[in-house]
């Protein structure tokens, strides 16, 4: 359950959304809450997308993308004058439907991020520890040189997985990441989605069981 007490740190106003003259979303308010997984549902075309995909900018590589109303997020409108998107997505990260490693190693992939971002500390230990929280850590360890490319389908989205979560971003934009995975893929990275929080239980056939808030599952935002 969504407790009204946990402090809100993404408050979302979607007044209209475009893509040229078509509107995709309107009148759309999304509060994100500290530590919860808060998910959207809906028929497919409803704007799921759309509306995560506005959360950190991305539309903006979009042609004809227009956004109307707000993104508050630490204390500011990530649409605000001067706001650079690049700087917004390296806290509001995201994991996207199909899996997309680069066509480089294993260590590469993970450590793309961190070397946009300059990264000072020690690259392997960074590396290492964002593929154990995806829970990959123990199938590739001695083939960190290897490509991403080689690995199998729900082996490759726990690699984009780890990519995401080793610049330690402040809030996980995961867009359906189990639609092409197997049954066995998508347990285990919903299990990933859950095991960070305290209290909240997933079940076998519940619709919802990856989401702490009941407006959704697999389109979520994951907040660390």
């Amino acid at each position: 359950m969504v407790s009204e007490a946990t402090p809100i740190v993404m408050d979302c106003k979607l007044d209209k959304i475009f893509y040229g003259n078509f509107m995709a979303v309107r009148d759309s308010h999304v509060p994100i809450r500290k530590n919860e997984i808060t998910g959207f549902i809906g028929p497919s075309g409803c704007g799921k997308s759309t509306v995560l995909r506005s959360l950190n900018r991305m539309n903006d590589l979009v042609k004809g993308f227009r956004f109307e109303g707000h993104v508050h997020f630490l204390g500011q409108d990530v649409y605000g004058k001067g706001v650079d998107p690049v700087v917004v997505r390296r806290y509001i990260g995201m994991v996207f439907q199909q899996p997309n490693p680069f066509s480089m190693s294993i260590f590469d992939n993970v450590a793309f991020g961190l070397r946009l971002n300059r990264y000072k500390g020690d690259l392997g230990d960074r590396v290492k520890h964002a593929l154990q929280g995806a829970a990959l850590w123990d199938e590739v360890k001695d083939k960190l040189k290897v490509s991403g490319l080689s690995l199998s389908g729900g082996q490759q989205q726990r690699l984009c997985i780890a990519r995401a979560i080793a610049t330690e971003p402040e809030v996980l934009l995961l867009d359906e990441p189990c639609s092409a995975l197997d049954p066995i893929a998508t347990r285990r990275v919903e299990e990933l989605m859950v095991e960070p929080e305290e209290g909240l239980h997933h079940r076998p056939g519940d619709p919802q069981h990856a989401a702490g808030d009941p407006c959704g599952r697999h389109h979520g935002v994951l907040l660390g």
